[in-house]
């Protein structure tokens, strides 16, 4: 074999293998969300309609508390973008800070880069838009500290003319 071809060869197994982590990685967080890496330091609860009309507002209530000592902080609320694609987020209390489509994922990150008081809790509200009738359904990833370590949780939506 000739030096262009095996390092030609080295090239193609190099890229494959990365390919190879990059579809195991999103297929573990579509199905697990990020339950390989989820904090053991926190609550949350979620409190939304089961069923909403079309065209109308609604509130979804997520409610972060910390179960140790020190404060800690509430870097991002992450969206599952199919959920997005029939709902639309009009706004949260507090304010997100920015907006960021992760790569590899299908999820939109809001930072909110919000403190979440020791041995308290901090609720935010997402003010949603139901746009198409249907069921709909999405993980919802409340994440920490630098954005990595992120609590998966469920949200369905039933949306009715």
């Amino acid at each position: 074999m000739e030096r262009g071809q095996i390092l030609r060869l080295v090239g193609v197994i190099t890229a494959v293998c990365l390919l190879g982590t990059a579809v195991v990685l999103v297929i573990s967080r579509l199905i697990w969300g990020t339950a390989l890496n989820e904090p053991t330091t926190i609550e949350v609860q979620i409190d939304a309609p089961e069923q909403v009309t079309v065209n109308e507002p609604f509130a979804v209530t997520i409610q972060v508390t910390s179960l140790i000592t020190s404060s800690q902080l509430l870097h991002s609320i992450d969206l599952d973008t199919d959920y997005l694609e029939n709902v639309r987020l009009s706004g949260s209390a507090p304010a997100y800070q920015a907006v960021q489509s992760l790569p590899l994922t299908h999820f939109a990150s809001y930072r909110f880069e919000t403190e979440i008081p020791a041995k308290n809790s901090q609720a935010i509200e997402l003010m949603f838009v139901g746009e198409t009738v249907g069921e709909f359904s999405g993980v919802v990833d409340i994440c920490l500290e630098d954005g990595t370590l992120c609590l998966a949780q469920q949200l369905q939506t039933k949306i009715v003319e």
